[in-house]
Order: structure tokens, then sequence, then C-alpha cells
């Protein structure tokens, strides 16, 4: 898939989303606004109800200055005057129930002229501010209204999200989801598309590892086919030696591939053995002094004197040293200095490997344990190498139950610090 159409995707489905979000966010935003005027419609038809239902019981009864009646006492200026708090309570009790809101409210019956608090009952929190104020006038039959009841159901918005809590937690978790896996899709293109162009990169460097030593041999092969290639006996030993390398390097970049197909089907399996940790090191060593190293490289041993066991798979470890060798003496520019330290604590064995190379730069760094990764150097082939091995390094470390680690700075050389467990 190319770049450009990536980006249309990515754009896109971005502006999809952030709609959907906003879409959503509006639909939430009026449902809330709805459950609000359906509960301040309830509020009015509760109590008008509950009002007239009052004036219902209460038809006909005597009026004195004790209990609520329906006409107005000699002196008074409303009806209501006297209105029975207990009574009223108790029928707005009942409406209020019926109409699906709040049991604990505030009351008070206030005097409209002079704003005077006639009679007041407060919310069972004892904290009544009126902030949700709910009133019907006490006047009627034609006079002026000269009173009204007041009903404070305090936060009213909690009973709403209570009644929409389920719908509200369903869209929620499904916007969740949709973000979630727009972020998963989102980023496994991306790593796709990473992916596809570290592949891409491997293939091309592996092409050009494979031919050099296949030009190599060819040529070789060419030079002894000539007539006069028999006469010169140095000349046939130095080209055979040729041909020998070159096969010997191809053979390694196959066993590398192979290698990485086989850790990419299934875990490999590793024989742990108990082994002096201290001694392999100084064999693989041996080893690479004696093969591999380059002209002037000099590798330093600063082994702790302890002669501990750990349990590690020899071959797979030894490889492990090689690889770290390896990557050092290839990334540097003078003459390759690496110094290998251990140490053991109560509960882990660490190994160190410091090198004078050129040094990984904090972005690469990020990188480097990655298969098919190298280092990015232009079109520039002067470093040889698959990508693989450390990420053969990485893997191996955490199968031993260990860990590494990777301390840089570009031009200061790097530190590779490794830890397995006892």
């Amino acid at each position: 898939m190319k770049n450009r159409t990536i980006r249309w995707i990515i754009t896109f489905s971005t502006i999809s989303l952030i709609g959907l979000i906003a879409t959503q966010l509006y639909w939430i935003n009026n449902a809330l606004r709805l459950g609000e005027e359906q509960f301040n419609n309830r509020a009015t038809i509760a109590l008008q109800g509950a009002l007239d239902e009052y004036v219902h019981v209460k038809r006909g009864e005597p009026c004195d200055a004790n209990c609520g009646c329906l006409q107005t006492p000699i002196g008074a200026d409303s009806m209501f005057v006297n209105l029975d708090p207990a009574k009223m309570d108790s029928i707005l009790k009942i409406h209020f129930a019926y109409h699906g809101l709040p049991s604990d409210y505030g009351l008070r019956v206030v005097k409209c002229a002079t704003a005077q608090v006639l009679y007041e009952k407060k919310l069972a929190t004892g904290h009544s501010n009126y902030t949700s104020l709910h009133q019907i006038s006490l006047s009627c039959l034609g006079l002026t209204e000269s009173h009204r009841m007041e009903i404070d159901f305090g936060h009213p918005k909690q009973v709403i999200l209570s009644d929409l809590l389920v719908w509200l937690a369903l869209s929620t978790v499904f916007l969740l989801v949709v973000i979630l896996c727009f972020t998963f899709i989102l980023l496994s293109i991306i790593r796709q598309k990473r992916i596809t162009e570290i592949r891409n990169d491997f293939i091309n460097n592996m092409t050009h590892e494979f031919k050099t030593p296949i030009a190599n041999i060819s040529l070789a092969c060419d030079v002894l086919r000539r007539p006069d290639a028999t006469k010169n006996s140095d000349r046939i030993g130095r080209y055979v030696t040729i041909v020998q390398e070159e096969n010997s390097r191809m053979r390694s970049l196959v066993d590398k591939v192979l290698q990485f197909a086989l850790w990419n089907q299934e875990n490999p399996h590793i024989d742990r053995i108990p082994t002096d940790i201290n001694e392999l090191i100084r064999d693989a060593v041996d080893h690479i002094c004696l093969e591999d190293c380059r002209p002037g490289a000099k590798i330093e041993l600063d082994l702790c004197d302890d002669h501990e066991e750990i349990s590690v798979d020899p071959v797979h470890f030894t490889n492990i040293i090689h690889n770290l060798i390896d990557n050092a003496q290839k990334y540097s520019i003078a003459a390759p200095l690496i110094t290998i330290t251990t140490r053991f604590s109560s509960k882990e064995f660490t190994m160190e490997i410091n090198d004078n190379g050129i040094g990984i730069s904090p972005k690469a760094q990020k990188h480097i344990f990655e298969k098919f990764y190298r280092v990015p150097t232009g079109n520039l082939h002067n470093v040889k190498g698959s990508g693989l091995g450390l990420y053969y390094v990485k893997t191996m470390v955490e199968i031993h139950g260990g860990n590494i680690r990777l301390k840089s700075d570009p031009g200061k050389g790097s530190k590779f610090i490794l830890t397995l467990p006892k």
C-alpha cells in the first residue's frame, strides 16, 4: 500500500472518529437536557396534582387558626395562610413517588409581598439552598397571589443521571471500544508499514550480501579455468582460499536466515546445564580472536574471581558473546577496543560489553533489538550484516530468563548490559 493511500485512510478515519465522538457527545447532552425538562415537567404535574388533592380533601372542613382551610380567615390575606404542612407533606410524597421524583425534598411556604418564610421543611441532608426550585401559587378563587409553596430537590441532576445511567454507560463503553479499535488498527497499519520497509531493506541488504561472495567465487572460478592458472600453484592456492572464505560466508548468511525462520515458527529449544560462565567467556573470546578478530582489535577481560556456575545453554550463550563482539567490531572506525566485565550478586549474574565504536543515536536505540533492524547508513554498505544478530541476542537472553539493555552515546561507544538469574 502506498504511503499516500495510508495517509488518506488515516486522515479520513480520524475525521470520522472525531465526528462520531462529537455526535455522541451532542446526543448525550441532548439526552441530559431532555431528562432535565422531563424532570421539571413531572415536578410541575406532581405539585399541581398534590395541591388539587389537598383542596379536595380539605373542602368543607371548618376553618380555624390551627389547620389549613379553604376560606379566608378573618384578617388573613390568603385562603392558605394556615396551610396544614403535615397533610400537604404526606400528599406530596405520594405524588412525587408516583411520578418517580425523589422522596427527599425541601418545602417552604413564602409570603410573596415580603418574601417571609412562614413554614420550612429542610432536606434530610440539612443542605437546602433551593438551587432546584419548583413553586406553585397557593392563592386561588380569584384572589391575588399572596403566598406560594416552593419545593427544592437539592441536586436533581443526580436523579436524571441515575435514570440515564445504563444508556450513558453503554454509550461510553461502545465509544471507548470504537476508539481502542481505531487506535489498534491505526497502530497496526503503521507497524505493518514499518515492517514492510524493514523487510524490503533486509531483502536489499541480503541481496547485496549474497552478491559479493557470489561475484568473488565466480571471478575466482573464471581465473582457475584459464589454461595458465595451473602453472602457478601460489595463485591456485590463493583463489581456492577465496572460494572457501566466500563459501563459508554464504553458509553463515544462510544459517542466519534459517535460524530466523525457526525462531518465528516456535520457541527455540535450549539445553541448560550448570556452566562456569567466566570460563565459557574466555573460551568464546579465544575462538573469536583466532578466527574473526579485525586487525588491531583488542579484547580485554575483567572477569570476577568467583567461579560460580549458572544454568545456561553453552552453545547459545557462546553465540550471544560472538554476536555482541562482532557487533562491536563492525561499528568501530579505529582499532576496536572491547572490554568484557562480569560480576555476581546474590540473585543475578551481570556481564557488560563496552566498545569504543561510533555509538548509537537515541532514536536507533529504541529499535536496535528488533528483527531485521539495522542502524540506517543511507546507501552505504560498508557495514555487513543481516539485522538478526541483536534480535537473536535479545531472544536468547529472554528465553534464559534474563534481560539486556543498551547504553550508548554517538561518538563515545556503546555498552551492552546483560543480566541472568542465578
